[in-house]
């Protein structure tokens, strides 16, 4: 045992595998043997990813869906600059990865995913991920994992005011300004954001013959949006709040690049409107955590074929969602905890199309019940034992269990061995059961079961401060849901459960930081090796047996680096994305389905001026370095080299 203990210490710290900070002793300097630091009880065998605060200062002006695509082992399905983006946690699909604001889930009960590119990072404070079974403590149906965004009030501040100005490539204009005021009882913040752009930009036409330089039209986009919060801080350690965040958008549909079928007018229409009352009571040993909320969306898509003046779709849809939630957490001793919560959430959608009349409404109510035991038997040893229970559409889940543990290997050295189990579930759309035509109120909730292994610590090597994590992970769902052409040979494609899924891979991150000469430099990067395959088809009538999921790369990675010198800082992001197969049977040719893998380099040069409480920030940015041409998305052209430049100005008053 104890060599084994000596080969583990000698592998990782030669492959320097560390999770940022959250080993149960984050920090060790190697010389002096020194733990610096302790890790909740409640993140105990979970495997979290949580971009540093540089990486989201640095990212106010960019979406949610760039910003995990760039520091996290997390890929992103984009169908371009300005459009829909999805989060695929492992090899999942989007459906399975939910995201939560302030513990409010945001994903459609309709369509079951939530679109990363109308959440700015600009409206957070905080942002984590949970990855696999990890997800199991914050709610059920995140078969990859779950995208927290949290927001927080700045208690240290009487006054601050900010406002940020972007410009750039394609008649792109960006604005973001915040006000916050209050005092050591009441805060309050107000935070706007506009993005827009004409988005006509060049591209090389691959998708026609003779391949050609061609320009995107009918791409412009613009959104909105402005978010409300306030704190109260009562006398007896009880903390309440109140946020509102109203939200519009409206983006062009541009044609695919292969112009099949005739010129279109295409676009789609957003709003959100979401509000939260949050109350939080600390006490010896006993915490409590309530919030109610609502979460409402419109979307308007249309679109026609001016050539004949027909509309070909003209489609309404509302959803509301009213959902509530209770954790009670308690601390029996220093050794012993448990959490438990309740949730009560209640969604109607109604869903039209002008066109043909086709549509549906419906409602759901579902509720669930968790009870979470923690454990800490020692220093070095910690871990939780979980189970849940749901109720939705007269339907019970009886029993989703979940447990997971955390061992520092060696008491001198903060070298963590992490691992977690679970199984989980998700329960079908309600375009998946009621959609017209193609739904199916027959169909099967997804089972998941998932488990994760990583080695991770933090270490302070003479003047390196190091931070790595590697995990293996592996997971298997059955009753994957497909959406394919009707059985009886109809127009229309419809929901199914067809596929056992396995997914298994490796996920590794890394950051490195050290301070020589007056110059800062900071590094880091991340790489997730992804094989998924459909293991229950029929070999005899199935060519998609064994063979990687469509749009699911196995390859993906991210690296960036920079240098700070007298407030001036320099940076390159380097980020990478494997093969992405657009058929089942992932065949190849010459003219065939397939997306290439490629590698996208930005260089951004930044400087900060300072005077008492103000500051300034100047940065410029080229994206896309070296004109990289590339797709996404089959058929959707991403642009190439384009310039930003962005003034930041920031007034705080402690």
């Amino acid at each position: 045992m104890n060599r084994l203990k000596l080969f583990v210490l000698f592998a990782f710290v030669m492959l320097f595998v560390s999770s940022n900070g959250q080993s149960i002793s984050d920090t060790v300097r190697i010389k002096e043997v020194q733990v610096l630091a302790k890790r909740k009880v409640e993140e105990a065998g979970l495997k979290i990813t949580r971009p540093d605060s540089l990486q989201r200062v640095s990212s106010l002006t960019i979406d949610l869906s760039e910003l995990i695509s760039e520091y996290s082992p997390v890929f992103i399905k984009s169908y371009g600059r300005g459009s829909a983006a999805t989060a695929s946690f492992r090899g999942t699909a989007a459906t399975h990865t939910q995201v939560l604001w302030n513990g409010m889930n945001l994903n459609s009960p309709m369509r079951g995913f939530a679109d990363l590119s109308l959440l700015p990072v600009f409206f957070t404070d905080e942002i984590y991920l949970l990855h696999g079974g990890s997800s199991m403590t914050k709610g059920s149906g995140a078969l990859g994992g779950s995208v927290h965004l949290e927001n927080t009030p700045d208690w240290s501040s009487d006054f601050g005011l900010e406002g940020l100005m972007e410009t750039g490539s394609f008649q792109s204009r960006k604005g973001f300004f915040r006000l916050q005021l209050g005092g050591f009882r009441l805060q309050s913040s107000t935070r706007i954001f506009y993005d827009g752009s004409e988005n006509n930009y060049p591209f090389y036409n691959s998708g026609i013959l003779p391949h050609k330089s061609d320009t995107l039209k009918n791409a412009g986009y613009w959104k909105a949006g402005i978010l409300q919060e306030f704190y109260l801080r009562h006398l007896d350690n009880q903390f309440s709040s109140v946020r509102l965040w109203f939200q519009k958008s409206d983006r062009n549909l541009p044609q695919l690049m292969s112009y099949q079928g005739s010129e279109r007018d295409e676009d789609q229409k957003d709003e959100q409107f979401r509000a939260q009352y949050d109350w939080k009571k600390y006490s010896d040993g006993l915490n409590y955590h309530f919030f109610s909320g609502v979460n409402a969306t419109w979307l308007d898509y249309y679109r026609a074929t001016p050539a004949f003046q027909f509309v070909n779709e003209d489609s309404r849809s509302k959803e509301f969602s009213f959902m509530n939630h209770l954790r009670v957490f308690r601390k029996f001793d220093e050794k012993n905890y448990a959490t438990f919560t309740i949730d009560a959430n209640y969604h109607q959608v109604e869903a039209v199309d002008k066109k043909t009349g086709n549509g549906y409404k419906k409602d759901r109510l579902e509720t669930s019940l968790m009870l979470n035991m923690h454990f800490k038997p020692s220093d070095r040893v910690a871990g939780f034992v979980l189970v849940r229970s749901e109720n939705y559409d007269k339907k019970v889940v009886p029993l989703i269990p979940s447990l997971g543990i955390e061992w520092q290997l060696f008491r001198r050295f903060p070298v963590v061995m992490r691992s977690n189990v679970a199984r989980n579930y998700h329960k079908p759309t309600l375009n998946d059961l009621y959609w017209l035509p193609g739904g199916n109120p027959d169909l099967l909730p997804e089972d998941g079961y998932t488990g994760d292994v990583s080695l991770a610590g933090d270490f302070l090597v003479g003047i390196w401060s190091l931070k790595n994590e590697l995990t293996g992970f592996v997971s298997k769902i059955e009753n994957w849901i497909t959406w394919q052409p009707a059985a009886n040979g109809a127009y229309y494609w419809e929901a199914n459960n067809v596929k056992d899924v396995l997914s298994r891979g490796v996920e590794y991150q890394f950051t490195a930081s050290l301070n020589w000469n007056k110059i800062q430099f900071n590094s880091g990067g991340n790489y997730s090796f992804t094989a998924t395959s459909n293991i229950d088809a029929a070999r005899s009538a199935d060519q998609s047996r064994g063979k990687q999921l469509i749009y699911i790369p196995k390859h993906k990675g991210g690296f960036y680096a920079s240098a700070t010198w007298q407030k001036i800082t320099v940076k390159y992001d380097l980020n990478g994305i494997g093969k992405r197969y657009t058929k089942s049977n992932n065949q190849e040719s010459d003219f065939e389905q397939v997306l290439n893998p490629y590698w996208l380099s930005k260089l951004s040069l930044n400087k900060q001026l300072e005077l008492d409480d103000f500051s300034a920030n100047l940065k410029f940015t080229v994206d896309n370095l070296f004109d990289q041409t590339y797709q996404s998305i089959l058929w959707r052209p991403m642009p190439g080299r384009f310039y930003t430049f962005s003034v930041a100005l920031k007034y705080r008053k402690p």
